[in-house]
């Protein structure tokens, strides 16, 4: 991960999680190269972190979509958004696996890196859109950056 994206996590972290002993499920969480952070570091005790992605590798606890098992109280996903198709039904089909906030960081900017695909790039409209189409409240939308960050509550949180 690079160093603006985990920057934008630890904002995150700080201002919505309060150190609180939340249940974090972190989508794309494999690190691809070696040197590279996670969000893991990020997410220690008391948080329980579960990694998910769909190749095994190192940070991975869970393969696959379908092997999601439960609900966690926060979704985040950074630097994956760009490798999805359809990205509007990506997320509406987060939105079953958190009970109070997600956030989602994607790139504004930067080149094309397929892994295996790269779709799009993210402006504040853009994510506003995507969460309005998810039904997943806006707490923050902005961009910082190469980066967008979308914060987001569950129908019903504050």
């Amino acid at each position: 991960m690079h160093p603006n994206s985990m920057k934008l996590m630890r904002y995150f972290k700080y201002k919505y999680l309060e150190d609180q002993a939340a249940t974090v499920l972190d989508i794309g969480s494999r690190r691809v190269k070696r040197g590279h952070q996670t969000y893991s570091r990020i997410f220690k005790p008391p948080y329980k972190y579960t990694g998910m992605d769909i190749e095994p590798g190192r940070n991975v606890d869970i393969v696959g979509y379908e092997n999601i098992i439960g609900v966690y109280d926060v979704v985040v996903s950074g630097q994956v958004m760009e490798h999805v198709n359809r990205p509007w039904d990506w997320l509406k089909h987060l939105t079953k696996y958190f009970t109070k906030y997600i956030c989602i960081i994607a790139p504004n900017t930067l080149r094309e890196h397929k892994y295996p695909l790269d779709t799009y790039r993210y402006f504040p409209d853009g994510m506003r859109d995507l969460f309005n189409y998810a039904k997943i409240i806006e707490l923050e939308i902005f961009k910082d950056g190469d980066d967008t960050i979308g914060i987001g509550a569950k129908q019903g949180e504050n």
